[in-house]
């Protein structure tokens, strides 16, 4: 069974509203404070309805020190941020690019709120040491 770990969707997480109508969602995923396992699912952040989300950044605050590569992902594609992202070395950032990640030319549009969410691959054990910052941009379109 695979766990999906929705910890960290209850902690604050950021809205910056720049020029009116853009802005961003971040969060910092903390893994010494919560666990995570290989193939968990961990919603790293809420998406609202009507966002447009332009890009998913990643960077690791904190490495594993271990073998660790994860995916960054919603519901309707585990990776369609970024197919992969390594989460070993402190200093480490990710975004999608244009080869693997669908989501990358155009962003994409939730019509309904949504999750992101970090899917771990390969994970030497557990993953219990690495704080990872994520950050997506959007446009917020009302009707």
């Amino acid at each position: 069974m695979v766990d999906t770990i929705t910890t960290f969707l209850t902690g604050v997480q950021e809205h910056e509203i720049l020029e009116g109508y853009k802005g961003y969602i971040d969060n910092t995923l903390d893994f010494s404070a919560t666990n995570a396992t290989t193939l968990a699912i961990v919603q790293a952040l809420k998406v609202g309805a009507g966002m447009w989300v332009d890009n998913v950044k990643l960077r690791v605050v904190t490495g594993q020190g271990a073998t660790l590569t994860a995916k960054v992902g919603d519901g309707a594609g585990d990776d369609s941020w970024d197919a992969s992202a390594n989460l070993e070395t402190a200093g480490a950032t990710s975004q999608g690019t244009d080869a693997t990640d669908a989501y990358v030319h155009g962003g994409k549009y939730y019509a309904d709120a949504d999750t992101i969410d970090i899917t771990m691959l390969t994970a030497a054990t557990l993953v219990d040491t690495a704080v990872v910052h994520i950050k997506a941009e959007y446009t917020r379109h009302t009707t």
